[in-house]
């Protein structure tokens, strides 16, 4: 378990950004982070309408094939357990843990950036339009930047 005491606790929402939206809004990364910002910090019928507009422009969450990548990546590691569907890295500089929602994943992590690098490293192998937020510290970006295409 993640210890919540410490300053360096970092918390990572990331979503799963539809192709064409990903597309559009490549270099105006800065809209999706407020989008999700807004809608963690309103309530009543502002909070279900940029609900509404999150569910438009993500994708649910492949399960399947991120618990197959992860399992692939982890297996080699000693310092991993999987427990209640929620992975947990604990290393002597740093522990981190990765939750599956079904149109979130959430990574929560402390000391050193290398626990949440791995759980990161494995998803930026399954899809390209992961999207990541930590609207306390305000940092965001794609986990695996998507490259602009050159028009013949």
């Amino acid at each position: 378990m993640i210890i919540k005491g410490g300053t360096w606790l970092r918390v990572y929402e990331l979503y799963l950004i539809e192709d064409f939206v990903a597309k559009y809004f490549y270099g105006r990364e800065r809209i999706f982070f407020n989008l999700f910002k807004e809608y963690k910090q309103s309530t009543g019928e502002f909070k279900n309408i940029l609900k509404k507009q999150i569910d438009y422009i993500t994708k649910p969450i492949p399960t399947l094939r991120i618990h197959t990548q992860l399992m692939s990546q982890l297996q080699k590691r000693k310092d991993y357990e999987v427990k209640n569907g929620i992975y947990y890295i604990c290393g002597k500089s740093g522990q981190a843990q990765l939750q599956i929602k079904e149109n979130l994943l959430f990574i929560e992590s402390n000391g050193t950036f290398e626990a949440e690098m791995v759980f990161i490293e494995a998803l930026r192998k399954t899809e390209y339009n992961f999207f990541a937020s930590d609207t306390e510290h305000f940092r965001y970006g794609w986990l695996k930047p998507l490259k602009k295409r050159k028009l013949i």
